[in-house]
């Protein structure tokens, strides 16, 4: 199973036909695409048409989208031999979407904006913790999360908000959470690195160098990370090992998006 998480920025039906050229198809060819800010594949616009007629010749009808807007989204995309099933959940969390894939795993995706005073959601990390609070049951170690979650250590400091149980609603606080449930992040295990101080990063802000951030994530049980390797730029990586775990080149992706593909290839 692979599974592709991006942000791309927007504009994905002008970015969808170059992601799928023949020198970055070998990237991009994946079972499951978790794409944050595409357009709706539905929307009857005219400047849709094309986008439209690709998600269907890709996916048929095997998407999901969630927006307030039709041109910015939260879109699932799987290939026929993935069978999607939506798992209901509580709260008004509508960019937290979680499937049953192929009766075998349950993939939690997310995308993390701001607060939502109408809605009742908290900003950023914060929202995490809610969705987290109100949904517990269904974090174990069948599941996978991935998205921008926008959030890292960097930014505990804006979040001191405490949880039921009087901690912070910060990074550091959710990711003890997940691990709590057997959960923990694939780039943080297999790197050894802390969080805020990733030499991989994910979003550059306003596209420089020096003010990037890793804000994109997966997780997944322990058992699956041990059977991982982390592919690394100009680096060697165990190739016995099935499962792969890769940040796309910034000097590939960096003209599409703020934001890198995460890419996860995995054994069920």
């Amino acid at each position: 199973m692979k599974i592709i998480s991006w942000n791309c920025c927007q504009s994905f039906r002008d970015k969808i036909h170059t992601i799928f050229e023949e020198d970055l198809k070998a990237d991009m060819d994946a079972d499951i695409y978790v794409i944050c800010e595409c357009e709706n594949p539905d929307e009857p616009h005219p400047d849709y048409k094309e986008y439209n007629k690709l998600i269907k010749e890709l996916f048929q009808d095997n998407y999901y989208w969630i927006g307030n807007h039709h041109f910015k989204g939260l879109g699932i995309f799987a290939k026929d031999n993935v069978d999607l099933k939506e798992i209901k959940t509580r709260g008004n969390y509508e960019f937290f979407k979680i499937f049953r894939v192929n009766n075998s795993f349950n993939l939690l995706t997310i995308w993390v904006q701001d607060e939502d005073k109408e809605k009742g959601l908290n900003p950023y990390v914060e929202m995490i913790h809610d969705f987290f609070d109100d949904n517990t049951e269904l974090f174990d170690e069948n599941l996978i999360i991935c998205g921008d979650f926008n959030s890292s250590t960097v930014f505990n400091p804006e979040h001191r908000v405490k949880d039921s149980n009087g901690n912070a609603k910060d990074h550091t606080n959710l990711n003890n959470k997940f691990n709590s449930k057997g959960l923990f992040s694939v780039y943080h295990e297999l790197s050894n690195e802390e969080n805020g101080k990733e030499k991989q990063k994910t979003f550059f802000q306003s596209w420089h160098l020096n003010y990037s951030f890793h804000l994109d994530y997966v997780y997944a049980n322990k058992d699956i990370i041990e059977k991982t390797t982390l592919i690394e730029k100009g680096k060697r990586y165990n190739k016995d090992l099935h499962n792969k775990f890769e940040i796309l080149d910034y000097s590939k992706w960096a003209c599409l998006s703020d934001h890198l593909p995460i890419v996860f290839e995995f054994d069920i």
